[in-house]
Parts: structure tokens; sequence; C-alpha cells
């Protein structure tokens, strides 16, 4: 089986991959990425550097080893475990933030000595105020790459399904520059991801939620 790994770098997506040829056929628009040979340190570093350019939609970089391209992106980048959650209340809505200009799901990095589950719940409890949460099961985990005080690093947050409830209380977290937190209905669900991120669009939709706008609104 073809390894395929997918990886944001400011909301574009870096795939790296044993096979770039399977992997455009499935995914067509990436046709249009620009295409590196070899897990190699220049590879990387010519990927990111066309990521950062505007009009560039993606990259792709093939090497026939899976073990190769992912020893060259942990010699790159220092791996960092978060998780978050998709939040559901009685009435089968989604809890999303607002954060920086864009609708967002809570997440967080983990703390030292907590399980990834404990951090999931943790982490949407603390940015939304909710009080009652359980944990359902994994959704998927998403991986994204940057850099922050001259480190780099490779976060990988895992997303779990979350129960909650309408009556809790909400309260965004301001610390985080959490500015609304909101139970959003199915039917509105696309017009808050279209004001959202490529990896939290991936979430969803591995949720299985549609992400066609039907009416409503988003600010």
């Amino acid at each position: 089986m073809d390894f395929i790994q997918k990886i944001y770098f400011n909301d574009k997506l870096l795939i790296l991959t044993t096979d770039k040829e399977a992997y455009i056929n499935d995914n067509p628009a990436a046709g249009a990425f620009s295409s590196f040979s070899g897990a190699t340190s220049r590879s990387f570093t010519q990927a990111i550097q066309q990521l950062e350019m505007p009009g560039i939609k993606g990259a792709i970089i093939e090497d026939a080893s899976e073990d190769a391209l992912s020893a060259q992106l942990f010699a790159i980048y220092r791996p960092l475990d978060a998780a978050g959650g998709v939040a559901y209340n009685e009435q089968g809505d989604i809890l999303m933030i607002f954060r920086r200009g864009k609708w967002d799901l809570p997440k967080g990095k983990l703390d030292e000595g907590e399980s990834i589950e404990e951090c999931a719940l943790r982490e949407v409890c603390e940015e939304t105020g909710l009080e009652h949460l359980t944990l359902e099961g994994k959704i998927c985990d998403t991986y994204h790459i940057y850099t922050l005080n001259n480190e780099r690093f490779l976060k990988c947050t895992a997303w779990y399904k979350m129960k909650g409830t309408s009556t809790d209380t909400l309260t965004p977290q301001k610390e985080e520059n959490i500015l609304d937190a909101r139970w959003i209905k199915e039917k509105d669900l696309g017009l808050f991801a279209g004001k959202s991120y490529e990896a939290i669009r991936e979430v969803l939709r591995m949720e299985g939620k549609p992400l066609t706008p039907k009416g409503g609104s988003a600010i």
C-alpha cells in the first residue's frame, strides 16, 4: 500500500508519498502542486519555500522509501502532541470557537503527565467553558509544521468525538484569544467551515459532516 502523509503549512498541503502519480490520480487538484523528488533536506526546504509563495496551492515530496520520508521529516521538525474535539450537544449541534478571525474547533497542546485523551477533554473544556463532557471515540489525526522562535515544530493533533450539553454556559477563553464559542446547527456548518481552516474542514469531513452551505450566516 502506498504511503501518504498530509501535513499542513500555512493552510496549504505538503504531501509526503511513495507514489506521486497514484496520489494525483486520486486527488486531481494535486496535479497543480509543486513537486520534488527524494527525501532530502533540500527537497523539504524547497517545498516550504514554494508553499510560502502566493498562488502555490500545495507541494509533494516523493521518495520510494516511507522510512526515509519520515526520518527526514523528524530530522527537521521537533514533534509536538496536541488534541481537540468535535463536541455535540443534545440536539446534534457542533461546538465551534472564533479565534484570530477564523471559526475553529477547540484544541490545545499536551501537558506533561497527561494522556492524549485527557488533553482533548481538558482543552475543549478550558477553551469553551463546558463542564460536562465525555469522550466518545477517535476521529483522526492532523499534522502541521511551523516555526516558532527559530525552532521548527511538527504538531500532531488527535481529534475526538465528544458529547456535551447545551445547559452548560459557554465561556470563551479570552486568554487564548477566543472571542466566541457557539453551538452550530448541522445545516449551517458549511457556512462556518467556509470561514475556517482546511485542516478543520478535513476533521469535519472525516466525522462525516456535510459542508455545503444550506442557509443561515456566519460572522
